[in-house]
C-alpha cells in the first residue's frame, strides 16, 4: 500500500489537530463508531515501517523573486521557523482587510 502526502502540512483550519493524524485525541475515547474507526485507522498508521521521504518541491517551480520569497516562506513556516522578513512577506500579500 502506498500512502502520499505533505507529513509537515499545516493541520486542518477547522479542527485542528483534533482530525490530524498526529492528534492526542484520535483514539481516546471510543463512545462512537466514528471514535472507533478513527482509532484503528491511526493505529494502522503507525503500523507503516518505510518511508520514503522526496525533497525536491515540485509544487513552486517558478523562479520570479516573488516565487523565491514565497517558496522560502512556505518552507520556514512548515518548519517553524519563520523569520520577521516572511511575516513581513506574508503581510504584504494582505489584499484587504476583512472588517470586525
Amino acid at each position: 500500500m502506498v500512502f502520499s502526502g505533505d507529513f509537515a502540512q499545516l493541520p486542518p483550519a477547522v479542527g485542528g489537530e483534533n482530525v490530524s493524524l498526529y492528534s492526542r485525541v484520535i483514539g481516546g475515547i471510543s463512545s462512537n463508531s466514528k471514535s472507533q474507526e478513527e482509532a484503528i485507522g491511526k493505529a494502522l498508521w503507525h503500523q507503516v515501517t518505510t518511508v520514503v521521504i522526496l525533497r525536491q518541491n515540485m509544487r513552486q517551480k517558478t523562479i520570479s523573486d516573488q516565487d523565491t520569497k514565497f517558496r522560502k516562506c512556505l518552507e520556514n513556516l512548515r518548519y517553524k521557523s519563520c523569520t520577521t522578513e516572511d511575516v513581513a512577506f506574508c503581510r504584504s500579500l494582505i489584499l484587504a482587510q476583512i472588517p470586525g
